[in-house]
């Protein structure tokens, strides 16, 4: 692939101050080197100048045709970068497909170019972030889908039984009303995702930002990066498949090392992993407290590797759950189910306009009322130049008029600055949990798909073709299925009373205090006129 040349698919502005090229849709590139690793590419443009780029913006050019027939194909290697030199880099080109070799596919220009099209139109812009994001399509779950291509007649079955270790072991209690939560094991807990800083590795060409976490427990500082953060993501994501997990923050591809942007993805990971701490499953979860705790390099890639082996997954962790043998009532279970996925269906449509109109009025903050209270005040401090030259009041008129502009001035920028204390974090919040709301529905449909099951069976049983017991060992699984969605139900309904209470709270004590200030500012400016 070295000495090839490649074509930019669209844009990308390199970082300053690294080794970032940037590139223009339609822009020839000559590749010197395809491994350099962690998604990125080192070439040169028409003009010579030199640099890294992703590999994922570009495909390559046949020598007899200018047209894209594939694209650039680059092989890993060890990067040196600490503890993770054999992990996929955290390039955040979100679904761009970026080593595909040109065997394998061939696409024309027009399948091309319609595939960056739709790429491109699921970008969103967060607020405070004046470059262009890659929006962070949430991986699918897919939970439902584990769950029939992992076994689930299997387990329904009884077929293939997990050896569960005891501390993999989950624990349900039932509270009264007939209602079941997670037991709660061990002390609460917290975490803090502080300190974001700029690191590099292959002598400098690659820049990344490294969080430190530091659980409570412990007080034991451990270093993360983006891409970590990710990888314990798709491995809880792998192993709960009865627990929604909580959303990384968004990806994006340039302006990573902007200031706002990185305290902005820190308090997002932070909401992260405070869902997690909160919650009695995850929180427990032996590769969460791997990824909090571990400090040195050689337990931290065992158990990395012993967690990516982990055969207790999906419909098998079912296993995991210990609750009363107790048996449900069918007919109670399914309205309830139902009751609570009609409840998720119309909450999902809900949050998100909410968080949608959350973003609106950061923007308008920021840029419309921003301009309007600055225009205003610009048109009474003209207002005071004009009548300068016939002011028998010796200027005060003129200098309360100036007044008057600059409190309507310093207006418009307390609008600007505001977001960042009540619209943001509400929507860092509530990020939070339309990711959680979006996950329900895969893990209902796996409690519905277990109950069609026992209804077969129960079919069979009337038609003597499969045994009586067999049937009752199964509603046994189909109840544990059953109690585990209740108890996911319970611990949802318990954050939305606490937390997004506390958050509500929050916003609404940030919004009374900055239009107190607005009040404050008129003040000073009426004051001017009674002088």
């Amino acid at each position: 692939m070295e000495g090839q040349q490649v074509r930019a698919l669209y844009d990308f502005t390199g970082e300053p101050g690294t080794a970032e090229l940037s590139i223009s849709a339609g822009e020839i590139l000559t590749v010197i080197r395809d491994n350099v690793g962690d998604g990125w590419c080192e070439g040169f443009n028409v003009n010579g100048k030199s640099g890294l780029f992703p590999a994922g913006y570009v495909q390559l050019v046949e020598a007899n045709t200018s047209a894209p027939t594939g694209s650039v194909t680059v092989s890993q290697q060890n990067s040196g970068d600490f503890w993770d030199d054999d992990w996929d880099d955290d390039s955040e080109v979100g679904q761009t497909q970026a080593y595909v070799p040109p065997t394998q596919q061939q696409p024309n220009v027009q399948s091309a170019m319609s595939d960056i099209s739709d790429y491109l139109s699921m970008h969103t812009i967060h607020s405070v972030i004046p470059d262009k994001p890659v929006a962070n399509v949430p991986k699918k779950n897919n939970k439902f889908s584990t769950l029939i291509k992992s076994g689930e007649d299997s387990f329904l079955m009884g077929v293939k039984v997990a050896n569960v270790p005891e501390n993999e072991k989950i624990y349900l209690e039932e509270i009264e009303g007939g209602h079941f939560v997670w037991a709660s094991v061990g002390e609460p807990y917290s975490c803090v995702v502080t300190s974001p800083k700029k690191e590099s590795k292959l002598k400098g060409l690659k820049s990344f930002i490294v969080y430190q976490l530091t659980p409570t427990f412990n007080n034991l500082q451990v270093s993360r990066r983006y891409k970590h953060f990710d990888w314990l993501h798709d491995r809880l994501e792998a192993k709960y498949c009865f627990v929604p997990i909580p959303p990384l923050p968004d990806k994006q591809i340039s302006g990573r090392y902007d200031e706002q942007f990185i305290e902005h993805r820190r308090t997002q990971l932070q909401e992260f992993v405070d869902y997690v701490c909160r919650h009695p499953v995850l929180s427990r979860s032996r590769v969460w407290e791997h990824f909090i705790t571990c400090t040195d390099e050689k337990r931290w890639k065992a158990g990395k590797r012993q967690a990516e082996k982990d055969e207790l997954l999906g419909v098998n962790y079912f296993n995991a759950i210990q609750c009363p043998d107790t048996p449900l009532d069918l007919i109670k279970v399914e309205v309830q189910t139902d009751a609570f996925n009609r409840f998720i269906s119309g909450l999902d449509s809900v949050v998100k306009n909410f968080m949608a109109i959350i973003m609106d009025q950061a923007k308008k903050h920021q840029v419309l009322y921003k301009r309007e209270f600055q225009k205003i005040g610009q048109s009474f401090t003209s207002l005071g130049h004009s009548l300068e030259g016939d002011d028998s009041s010796r200027g005060r008129l003129t200098h309360a008029l100036k007044v008057t502009g600059d409190a309507y001035n310093e207006i418009g920028k307390l609008y600007e600055e505001q977001p960042k204390y009540d619209w943001e974090p509400l929507a860092d919040k509530f990020h939070i949990y339309r990711g959680i709301i979006s996950g329900f529905p895969e893990v209902i449909n796996i409690q519905k798909s277990a109950m069609q099951k026992r209804r077969d069976c129960e079919k069979l049983v009337s038609e003597h073709k499969m045994e009586l017991q067999q049937l009752r060992e199964m509603s046994t699984r189909t109840d544990t299925i059953a109690r585990a969605l209740m108890a996911e139900e319970s611990h949802f309904q318990s954050e939305r009373e606490i937390h997004i209470n506390q958050a509500m709270k929050t916003h609404l004590t940030e919004q009374i205090a900055f239009y107190q200030k607005i009040v404050n500012k008129l003040r000073e400016a009426l004051s001017a006129y009674e002088d």
